[in-house]
C-alpha cells in the first residue's frame, strides 16, 4: 500500500469520526493523552516497514514509546525489555 492511500485511508477515517461527533451519533475522542507522540510513532513504523530496522528509526520509535508512557503514567521500565524483543521481532520480519 502506498503511502498516499494509507494518507487518504488516514483523511476518510478522521472525518467520519468528526462527522458521526457533530451528528451525536457517538462521541469518540481521538485526542488521548499523549497522541502527539504518534507523530513519533507512526514515521518510525513506516520506516521500519520500507527500509528495515535502521539505527534512527528504532530511536525515534523508543523515543515515541517512552514518551508515550510517560503521558499514560505508566512506570515504563518494565515494559522496556519487552519492547525491545517486539522491535527486534518486527526488524526480523520486514527485513529485505
Amino acid at each position: 500500500m502506498t503511502q498516499k492511500k494509507l494518507f487518504g485511508i488516514l483523511l476518510v477515517v478522521l472525518g467520519a469520526i468528526f462527522l458521526l461527533n457533530a451528528l451525536n451519533i457517538f462521541t469518540v475522542n481521538i485526542f488521548f493523552d499523549g497522541w502527539w507522540t504518534l507523530f513519533l510513532i507512526i514515521p518510525a513504523v513506516i520506516s521500519m516497514s520500507k527500509q528495515g530496522i535502521t539505527t534512527g528509526n528504532s530511536i525515534l520509535l523508543i523515543i515515541g514509546i517512552v514518551l508515550l508512557l510517560r503521558e499514560w503514567d505508566v512506570d515504563f521500565k518494565g515494559y522496556l525489555v519487552p519492547a525491545v524483543l517486539i522491535i527486534l521481532g518486527i526488524g526480523l520480519l520486514f527485513k529485505k
